[in-house]
């Protein structure tokens, strides 16, 4: 999807005033050690922690629901540590925007790289399903030829919001690391890609109540997903492989991982191939759970109408 480049007198207009300033806040400290802004980011997530909101309602019921065996201690203490990771991520974006390929090269490790180079030779389309992580438009970062050189081009995909200005801010830290983007929307152009041989970014783990949409268990929970991606495999036999980001403790970094793939047979249910996909994913997350995107409603339908968050 093409997009106009917002003109500069947009960032000047009052009612923006707040959102340009943030922006070039986030830029001057993208420049930074890496250590400083990670304690930059943990204040900000404190001072999310302590801000009324919705959100933190949200991630309150969420930790309940997923963690019903921890102490009230131990979920409030999950709860900052979550906050502080939200925090953390927001400068993330910044990072991904404009700091150097040369800083990142000494941060990330890939781990996995090999079960996604197999599914490459195999001359086909790669999807990279990734999920909701606090970090994770560091996952992107997969694409870039300083990160690793030998891949097919990366295509992204993405969720336009409601300020043009954010939006566009999205769009050029992820336009770092990919070829192109395309909106949930597109989805010819998705197939293209993969017909293409290209490699699809894709986080499908949020709430869904699409046309596709089945209930399946996330942390014994009922939770919607999409089954668009077995139709993706169907139209163009292309590979997927889980992908999720970690950021590493003591400043050491990010690690992302790439797992085996999930093979989906011509006649295959499609709820296997999620109830497979997130199996993995509640593993990984169970090992960082403060990583996690817990401020969405991931359990807001299910086929009971049963809304937790009301």
């Amino acid at each position: 999807m093409e997009h106009k480049k917002i003109a500069f007198f947009n960032y000047l207009i009052p009612q923006n005033w707040i959102i340009s300033i943030a922006l070039l806040s986030a830029k001057l400290l993208s420049y930074l050690p890496f250590h400083w802004i990670l304690k930059l980011g943990h204040i900000l997530g404190v001072f999310l922690y302590f801000l009324p909101s919705k959100r933190s309602a949200i991630a309150i019921k969420n930790i309940d629901l997923c963690f019903p065996t921890l102490s009230d201690f131990e979920k409030k203490k999950l709860l900052k540590k979550h906050f502080s990771s939200l925090g953390i991520g927001l400068l993330e974006v910044a990072m991904v925007r404009w700091k150097s390929n040369k800083a990142f090269k000494k941060l990330i490790t890939v781990n996995g790289l090999d079960h996604l180079r197999n599914a490459v030779k195999k001359d086909k389309g790669v999807i990279l399903m990734s999920a909701h992580f606090t970090s994770l438009e560091v996952s992107a970062l997969i694409g870039r030829k300083e990160i690793v050189s030998d891949l097919p081009p990366l295509v992204g995909m993405y969720r336009l919001g409601s300020n043009e200005i954010i939006n566009q801010f999205f769009r050029q830290a992820r336009l770092r690391s990919v070829e192109g983007l395309v909106t949930k929307f597109e989805v010819k152009s998705l197939i293209k890609a993969l017909k293409e041989k290209k490699i699809i970014w894709y986080a499908s783990d949020q709430n869904f109540t699409g046309k596709n949409a089945i209930e399946l268990e996330f942390f014994n929970q009922k939770a919607m997903a999409n089954t668009a991606i077995t139709r993706f495999i169907e139209i163009t036999g292309c590979s997927v492989l889980p992908f999720f980001p970690t950021r590493l403790e003591n400043h050491q970094g990010y690690s992302l991982t790439i797992y085996p793939e999930i093979n989906y047979a011509a006649n295959q249910d499609p709820e296997s191939f999620l109830k497979e996909f997130y199996r993995v994913l509640e593993e990984h997350i169970k090992k960082n759970p403060e990583q996690y995107y817990w401020i969405h409603r991931r359990f807001k339908s299910n086929l009971e109408n049963k809304n937790p968050y009301l």
